[in-house]
């Protein structure tokens, strides 16, 4: 997994620009109200690896999304936000 040292927010597009064919670990998502798609976030950690996003979201506990960056090859139609969830602290 790779971690990224910055806490800049980015849009998606920046992020399809700078992490290409990858899953992303989202936090701080700011999503769209009426579409619910994403706006922008900040990169917690990327990888070529969906396991690996999934491992590291299961660590984290508030709101977060984790989005792919490539195409996939399975012909599946597909929503590339696949998942954003927000665990309570209690």
């Amino acid at each position: 997994m790779s971690v990224v040292a910055e806490s800049k927010r980015l849009t998606v597009k920046e992020m399809y620009d700078k992490f290409p064919n990858q899953w992303l670990f989202i936090v701080e998502p700011e999503i769209c109200e009426n579409t619910t798609q994403l706006k922008s976030g900040i990169v917690q950690a990327h990888s070529p690896s969906r396991d690996i996003i999934h491992k590291a979201s299961k660590e984290f506990a508030g709101g977060a999304a984790i989005k792919f960056t490539g195409e996939y090859t399975d012909n599946k139609p597909r929503h590339s936000l696949i998942s954003y969830s927000t665990k309570n602290s209690t």
